[in-house]
């Protein structure tokens, strides 16, 4: 983490809190769109 600079955030991903890190990060986004895939199969 202390590797990867975020420029939005003017620092490195280490920085980051840990709420604000796994909204910008590749996992983060994929689990979002997971739970929101399984909700709209749910309702079908």
């Amino acid at each position: 983490d202390p590797v990867f600079f975020v420029p939005t955030h003017n620092c490195t991903s280490a920085q980051l809190p840990p709420d604000e890190k796994n909204r910008l990060s590749h996992r983060g986004q994929a689990l979002r769109l997971l739970v929101e895939r399984l909700g709209h199969a749910r309702k079908q």
